[in-house]
C-alpha cells in the first residue's frame, strides 16, 4: 500500500510538473497550425507564382523546390512580419481613422453587428492601452454566504454607502469562467475580504484553466493534499469494511430465529 501511494504521489507530481511546458507548446503549435492554414499556405503559392514569373523557372519546379528543401516555413514567417506590420500601420493616426471607417461600417451590416462589438470588447480588454487597474486579488464570499469566489479589487465604493452602513466598502470584480473578460461588480465590506497571495496574472490562469492550473506555490502542496485526503478515504473504508465483516459472520441470537 505505502509502495503504490508512493508511485502515485511520482506520477502526479511528474505531470503537475509537465503540464505547463506541455500547455505551452501545444498553444504555440496550434498558433502556427492556424497561421499556416489561414495565411502562410496562400503567402507560399504567391511566392511560388512570383519566383515563376521572374525567373521563368517552371512552376512544378519551383514547388519540386518547396518540397525538397522544407521551404513551407517561409510563408508562416512572412504572414507574421505581414501581420505585426499591418499592426503598426493601423497603430498610426491614418491607421486609426480606417479602422473607425471600418467598424462603423461592421456596425451597420445585419448579422456583424451582432458579432463584431463582442469581439472588439474581448480585443479591447487585452490590448488597450486603458485598462482596469486590478490592484489586489481576493476571496469573497459570493453568490451567498458559504460559497467563496475569486475576484480582483478595483477601487473603493461608494462614499454615500459607505456613511450608511458605517463600514468601508470596496468594488470587487468577480469575473465569469473560463471567459474573465465579463463578470459582475460587486460591493463587499472591506473586513469581509480575504486577500490571496498570488499575481494577476496567476488569478487569470486560475480562471481561464477553470481551476486546473494552480499558483505555483499552491500546486504540489494542493495534489499531495489530495491525495492525502484519498488515501484516508481509502483507509477509512477498508476499516469500516473490516468493522462488518465480524459482525456479519457472527451467529444469531436464537429468539431472533423465526
Amino acid at each position: 500500500m505505502t509502495l503504490m501511494r508512493s508511485i502515485k504521489r511520482s506520477f502526479w507530481r511528474g505531470i503537475a510538473a509537465l503540464l505547463p511546458a506541455l500547455l505551452t507548446v501545444v498553444v504555440i503549435v496550434l498558433g502556427l497550425s492556424f497561421v499556416h492554414s489561414y495565411a502562410g499556405r496562400h503567402v507560399n503559392t504567391a511566392i511560388q507564382y512570383g519566383v515563376h514569373w521572374v525567373s521563368g523557372v517552371p512552376l512544378g519546379d519551383v514547388e519540386g523546390w518547396y518540397d525538397r528543401y522544407w521551404l513551407g516555413w517561409m510563408g508562416v514567417v512572412v504572414a507574421i512580419a505581414g501581420l505585426a506590420v499591418a499592426a503598426y500601420f493601423v497603430g498610426t493616426f491614418l491607421g486609426v481613422r480606417l479602422v473607425r471607417f471600418f467598424d462603423g461600417l461592421l456596425m451597420r451590416l445585419p448579422i456583424l453587428n451582432r458579432i463584431y462589438p463582442g469581439a472588439k470588447q474581448v480585443s479591447d480588454f487585452f490590448f488597450s492601452e486603458h485598462k482596469v487597474e486590478f490592484r489586489r486579488v481576493v476571496v469573497v464570499q459570493y453568490p451567498r454566504m458559504g460559497l467563496w469566489s475569486l475576484g480582483f479589487v478595483t477601487g473603493r465604493s461608494f462614499d454615500v454607502l459607505s456613511r450608511v452602513i458605517g463600514r468601508e466598502l470596496l468594488s470587487v470584480f468577480v469575473p465569469t469562467c473560463p471567459t474573465p473578460v465579463t463578470g459582475f461588480v460587486i460591493t463587499v465590506p472591506k473586513d469581509e475580504v480575504i486577500d490571496l497571495p498570488i499575481s494577476i496574472d496567476e488569478a487569470f490562469q486560475y480562471i481561464i484553466s477553470v481551476g486546473v492550473i494552480m499558483p505555483p506555490a499552491e500546486r504540489l502542496e494542493s495534489l499531495e493534499v489530495a491525495l492525502l485526503v484519498k488515501d484516508g478515504q481509502d483507509e477509512a473504508r477498508a476499516a469500516a469494511e473490516a468493522r462488518r465483516a465480524p459482525d456479519a459472520a457472527r451467529p444469531s441470537p436464537p429468539g431472533d430465529a423465526d
